[in-house]
C-alpha cells in the first residue's frame, strides 16, 4: 500500500474519532441546558467546572448586560454545589453574562474572567401564518455564529453512513427462495432503494450519473439512461413493469444570489420493453432523500431540507414554504400543511411524499411536511418512525483571556432521541404519537416494531478516551410511544456497534476492546431481560439470522495494544472477521466458529451498507464483495491482494467458503481501483453476476467459474 494511501486511512479514522467525540462532547442535557440561546420565558442555564459562591450572585461579580452594555435586572440563581448558574427574566435581545473570577469559590492564578453571549428569542409554538414561519427560523438565525446546528449536521450525516442490521430475513426462512436475488431488506414486505436491482432477466445498476440496464440472457448493456444534466441517481426499485429511481440534485433558484436548495425527485420509466424504457413521469419535493421505502403498491420518500433562512437578513419575503414537484410544475406548500414538532430544536423540514405506484401516470403525488427534525428512519408495515437526536441547538460564544483555562463547559453527557411515529395508510400520512429515551441510536437499524410495540438501543455517554462514561439501553415503547420497559446501563464504557431483532429476542453488539454479544428477552414488554452474555475478541457490525438459532456476525478482528507513554491500550483493527453465533440455549451464547479474512486494510461494503449482502437461499449461500490486504514485516505498510467477492455456505452446522471470485494484484498494483471493487452480488436462475462500477460479469451458479464481461 502506498504511504498516502495509509495516511489517508490514518487521517480519515482521526477525523471520525473526532467527530464521534464531538458528538457525545456537544449533546442536550434534559436538565441543564447550555446554550446560547434562550427563549423568552424559559430559563438559561450553564454548568461551569468550577463552582462559584452565593454571594457572586448580589455582588457584582456576575452581571448581565444589555447591548447597550448596561447591567439588567435579570434574576440569577445557583443550584446547592454552585456548579449550574441560571438566568431568568430577560426580555427579547442579546445579552452579555459576565462571570468574574471572584466569583469563583476556589480562587487560583490561572482563574479568568469569561462571558457569554446570550440571545433571548421569541418562542413559536404554532405555525398559522408565514410570519410565524420566519419567527421560527429567525431564532436560530440570532445565534447563526454558535458552533452548534452545523457541526452537528455533519456529525448526523456521517453517522447516518453506517449500517448494521436487525429484523429477519424473509428469504432466510424459506426453504425454496426466489429465481433471482432480491435487495437485503430490513423488514419482510418494506422493500428499500438499492444501487442495482434485478427483474429475473435484466440488472439496473447505477454507474456515476447513468442506469446501465445489462441483459443477462447475453450479457450486453440494451440501455444507458441520463435522468438529467449532473443528476446522480442513488436509489433504484423495480415495480412489476416499473422501474423507479430516485436522486437528489442542487437547483438554483435565481431568485437571490446563493439562494439555491436540494431537491428530492423520483423518475418512473416504463420497462416493459426494456430495451427501450422510456420516463413516465416525474415527482418530488424539497430537500435530500434521507430514504426510499415499498410497500406492496405504495412507495414512501423521506427527506431533510433546510431552507435558506439566513436570507432573512437581506431579504425579509425570503421564501421559507418547502415546494412539490410535478414534471416542470412546482407547488408552493400552504401553511395549513406544515406541521410544527413538539420540541422542535433544528432548523429543517422533514417531508414525506407518497404515491400509488401501481398507476404511476395518473395517482396522486400526497405530501406532508414536519418542521423541526429529522433523523434515522425505520419503517414497519403500518408506521414510519423518525428518531432524532436532541443536540445543543446552539452553543455558547465564550471569550477568555486563556480558553484553555475556561470554567465554562457543556453539560454532562445525557443525550436524548426524540421518536416521531407516522402512521402510514397507503398514501395517508398522519403524525401520530412521540416519544422520547435516553442515549442516541446507531443508524436505523437500532430500531424495530414488534407485536404493537416499540423497540430501540441507545448508547448513552461518550465511548472515547480516558473519560469514556458511556453505557447502553434497550427501550421498549407501547403504541402511543409511552416507554413500558427497558433494560438499562448495558457494558459500561462502551458503545453499540450493532443490533438485531428477532422476534421477541434482541441481539446488541457493543465494543470497546471486546466484543459482547447480548441477547435479551423482550417477550413481556413491561419487564425485559439480559439472558445471556459473550465477550471474545474483535467486534460484529452486522448481524445477520441463519435460523432462529444462530446468526451470522460479520466485523472485524481487532488487537489491543499497550504503546509506551499510553495510559490506556490501543485498539487495531485487523482482518474482516466472520463469526458464527449459537443462540440455542439463550442464557449461555457460543461463538460456534470464526474466521478471519485478510489482514489489516481488508474491508468489505457490506460492513456499513446491509444491502451488499447477497443471499441465496436456495443452497443457504451468503457473499459480499471484498477487498483484501494482508501484513508486511514493515508495520506501516500493507500489501494489496485484490478485490473481487467471497461466497460462503453458512447453515448451522459451521461457515464454508464455497467461491472465491477475486481478481488478484497485478505486479506493482499497490491498492485497488475503485472501478473494478464489486459493490454487489446476484443470482438469477444458475448463474451468478457481479457488479462493479466498470463492469458485469457472470459466473456459473454451480462451478462458479467465470463466463462472460461486459464494461460500460
Amino acid at each position: 500500500m502506498k504511504n498516502g494511501k495509509l495516511f489517508g486511512m490514518g487521517l480519515i479514522t482521526s477525523l471520525v474519532a473526532i467527530l464521534v467525540f464531538g458528538y457525545f462532547f456537544f449533546t442536550k442535557n434534559t436538565e441543564v441546558q447550555a446554550t446560547g440561546i434562550s427563549f423568552k420565558g424559559e430559563t438559561y442555564s450553564i454548568t461551569l467546572k468550577q463552582p462559584i459562591t452565593k454571594e457572586s450572585l448580589t455582588d457584582g461579580s456576575i452581571v448581565v448586560l444589555d447591548e447597550n452594555e448596561k447591567a439588567t435586572k435579570a434574576k440569577l440563581s445557583i443550584n446547592s454545589n454552585g456548579e449550574i448558574l441560571s438566568v431568568d427574566g430577560l426580555n427579547l435581545g442579546k445579552y452579555t453574562l459576565q462571570i468574574k473570577k471572584d466569583a469563583f469559590a476556589k480562587k487560583t492564578k490561572l482563574q479568568q474572567e469569561q462571558s457569554v453571549t446570550l440571545v433571548v428569542v421569541k418562542k413559536v409554538k404554532n405555525i398559522v401564518s408565514t410570519e410565524d414561519l420566519k419567527d421560527y427560523f429567525r431564532a436560530f438565525l440570532a445565534a447563526e455564529n454558535s458552533l452548534s446546528n452545523r457541526f452537528n449536521d455533519m456529525v448526523t450525516n456521517d453517522m447516518a453512513k453506517e449500517e448494521s442490521a436487525m429484523s429477519m430475513d424473509n428469504s432466510a426462512k424459506s426453504s425454496g427462495g426466489p429465481s433471482h436475488s432480491t435487495t437485503n431488506n430490513q423488514v419482510e414486505g418494506i422493500d428499500e432503494g438499492d444501487i442495482t436491482v434485478t427483474d429475473g432477466r435484466y440488472i439496473y445498476t447505477i454507474i456515476d450519473n447513468k442506469v446501465a440496464i445489462v441483459d443477462t440472457k447475453d450479457l450486453k448493456v440494451v440501455k444507458r439512461i441520463t435522468v438529467g444534466k449532473d443528476i446522480y441517481p442513488n436509489h433504484l426499485m423495480i415495480h412489476d413493469k416499473t422501474l423507479i429511481v430516485g436522486y437528489s440534485s442542487y437547483v438554483q433558484t435565481q431568485k437571490e444570489p446563493y439562494d439555491g436548495k436540494s431537491v428530492s425527485t423520483v423518475a418512473f420509466y416504463d420497462v416493459t420493453d426494456a430495451k427501450n424504457a422510456t420516463l413516465v413521469r416525474e415527482v418530488g419535493h424539497d430537500g435530500g432523500i434521507l430514504n426510499i421505502r415499498k410497500s406492496g403498491n405504495y412507495l414512501y420518500v423521506v427527506s431533510s431540507l433546510t431552507p435558506n433562512y439566513w436570507l432573512l437578513q437581506e431579504t425579509p419575503n425570503v421564501e421559507l414554504r418547502p415546494s412539490t414537484y410535478d414534471g416542470k410544475k412546482e407547488t408552493i406548500m400552504p401553511i395549513d400543511k406544515i406541521r410544527l414538532l413538539p420540541e422542535s430544536n433544528e432548523p429543517n423540514y422533514l417531508i414525506v411524499s407518497a404515491i400509488d405506484v401501481s398507476n404511476v401516470k395518473s395517482n396522486e403525488w400526497k405530501t406532508e411536511s414536519f418542521l423541526g427534525s429529522s433523523g434515522q428512519m425505520y419503517m414497519s408495515e403500518n408506521a414510519i418512525y423518525i428518531a432524532s437526536m436532541n443536540h445543543y441547538g446552539f452553543w455558547p460564544e465564550i471569550e477568555t483571556a486563556d480558553t484553555a483555562v475556561s470554567n465554562i463547559m457543556p453539560a454532562p453527557q445525557n443525550n436524548e432521541t426524540t421518536i416521531y411515529k407516522i402512521s402510514v395508510n397507503k398514501t395517508a400520512l398522519k403524525m401520530e404519537a412521540q416519544g422520547k429515551v435516553t442515549g442516541s441510536i446507531l443508524n436505523q437499524f437500532s430500531m424495530d416494531e414488534h407485536d404493537g410495540h416499540f423497540r430501540i438501543a441507545t448508547t448513552e455517554g461518550n465511548a472515547w478516551g480516558t473519560a469514556a462514561n458511556s453505557k447502553n439501553h434497550l427501550f421498549i415503547l407501547d403504541k402511543n410511544m409511552k416507554q413500558v420497559g427497558a433494560v438499562k446501563d448495558l457494558a459500561k464504557g462502551e458503545r453499540i456497534y450493532s443490533a438485531r431483532f428477532m422476534g421477541d429476542k434482541a441481539y446488541l453488539v457493543t465494543f470497546r476492546e471486546t466484543d459482547p454479544l447480548f441477547v435479551i428477552d423482550t417477550g413481556n414488554p413491561k419487564s425485559p431481560k439480559v439472558l445471556g452474555e459473550l465477550k471474545i475478541p474483535g467486534f460484529s457490525n452486522y448481524l445477520h439470522p441463519i435460523d432462529e438459532n444462530h446468526l451470522l456476525g460479520i466485523g472485524y478482528d481487532t488487537e489491543v495494544r499497550m504503546e509506551e507513554g499510553s495510559k490506556e491500550p490501543i485498539v487495531l483493527t485487523k482482518g474482516m472477521k466472520l463469526s458464527l453465533f449459537d443462540v440455542t440455549d439463550f442464557n449461555n451464547p457460543k461463538e460456534k466458529q470464526a474466521l478471519v479474512i485478510g489482514g489489516r486494510g481488508t474491508y468489505s461494503p457490506v460492513q456499513h451498507d446491509h444491502k451488499a449482502l447477497f443471499r441465496d437461499p436456495r443452497q443457504n449461500y451468503y457473499g459480499f464483495p471484498v477487498t483484501l490486504y494482508s501484513p508486511t514485516e514493515e508495520e506501516d505498510r500493507l500489501k494489496y491482494e485484490g478485490t473481487g467477492a467471497h461466497i460462503y455456505k453458512v447453515t448451522a452446522s459451521g461457515i464454508e467458503l464455497v467461491a472465491d471470485m477475486m481478481e488478484k494484484a497485478r505486479p506493482g498494483e499497490q491498492y485497488e481501483d475503485y472501478y473494478n471493487v464489486v459493490q454487489r452480488l446476484l443470482y438469477l436462475d444458475d448463474q451468478l453476476f457481479t457488479v462493479s462500477p466498470s463492469k458485469v460479469t457472470s459466473f456459473n451458479g454451480k462451478t462458479f467459474e467465470k463466463q462472460q464481461t461486459v464494461g460500460f
